[in-house]
């Protein structure tokens, strides 16, 4: 029997998110266990006190860099499975992900210029209708980790902010008028979703689903994602821009669906793997002696 452990993520790592990020990672466990695996679940703070080398299986949400970290040195010549890969977490930090995806071939990402937040602020890094600027680590931690300006000279304020919660860099991107999308996906190449983010709202601009999922394909393979999710947006004209890409989202509005496909596909992982060796049998103490 395969045994499997799933890490929740941070609760800080999670705004508004922690119901359902729970909800993903058990429907995904129970979904397991009918597969035939034992499963269970425990919180990034018990992980750091388990002994994790008895598991074949293991579903990592967290995201803490020194946490993250030691579960990468833990991963690194395992032959357990680990979905998604600490070092796909990590290539998920902004600064990491604008590295790879940013010259991507096939994969459109919007221009990206990384500041130091303590440097005074200078003039606009580009020509823009608003500007983006998002702390450089990990995603959303509060409302104001990714801030919307109409004005480069209102970045001043939100660098400050950055500076006193101890962020080191920012990204800052350009506004790109248009539907934002939200997609999810797992493989990649096995299963695909999306909807607008806002329906009420969105033009509902007519584009190709197929390119979205290329490039959602394309962008979680460069990161190592199997189990992903992001934002993309359609221009009026119909352009694809990927914005986004994040290990373990809570996949909310699909979250049946989805448990079913991850979980299909992680059984398709073990099946597939080689079995482990069986540790040597040692000899009874009496024959031992007797030799």
């Amino acid at each position: 029997m395969v045994r499997c452990l799933g890490i929740l993520r941070e609760v800080q790592n999670s705004p508004n998110r922690e119901t359902d990020d729970a909800m993903i990672l058990d429907a995904v466990l129970e979904q397991l266990r009918s597969l035939g695996a034992s499963a269970e679940r425990v919180t990034p703070e018990e992980a750091d006190r388990r002994d994790l080398g008895d598991f074949e299986l293991l579903l990592p949400m967290c995201e803490t860099y020194p946490r993250i970290k030691r579960l990468a040195g833990l991963a690194e010549g395992s032959d357990a499975i680990w979905a998604n890969a600490p070092s796909a977490v990590i290539n998920c930090y902004r600064l990491k992900m604008i590295e790879l995806l940013g010259s991507l071939p096939g994969v459109r990402f919007p221009p990206s210029k990384v500041l130091p937040v303590q440097e005074r602020l200078g003039a606009a890094p580009f020509e823009a209708g608003g500007y983006w600027i998002k702390r450089g680590d990990v995603h959303n931690t509060c409302d104001h980790d990714v801030v919307f300006l109409g004005a480069w000279p209102q970045a001043g304020r939100v660098l400050q902010d950055f500076a006193e919660r101890e962020i080191s860099h920012c990204v800052v991107q350009p506004h790109i008028e248009g539907d934002v999308v939200k997609f999810y996906g797992v493989g990649p190449g096995r299963w695909f979703t999306w909807f607008h983010h806002d329906p009420t709202r969105a033009r509902r601009t007519p584009f190709v689903v197929g390119d979205l999922a290329r490039m959602a394909a394309a962008g979680a393979a460069a990161l190592g994602l199997e189990i992903f999710g992001g934002d993309a947006i359609v221009s009026p004209e119909g352009t694809i821009t990927l914005l986004d890409l994040n290990s373990w989202p809570s996949f909310a509005r699909v979250r049946q669906e989805a448990a079913l496909q991850i979980a299909w596909h992680l059984q398709t992982r073990w099946l597939s793997r080689p079995p482990r060796p069986r540790p040597a049998l040692k000899a009874p103490t009496s024959q031992r002696r007797s030799a």
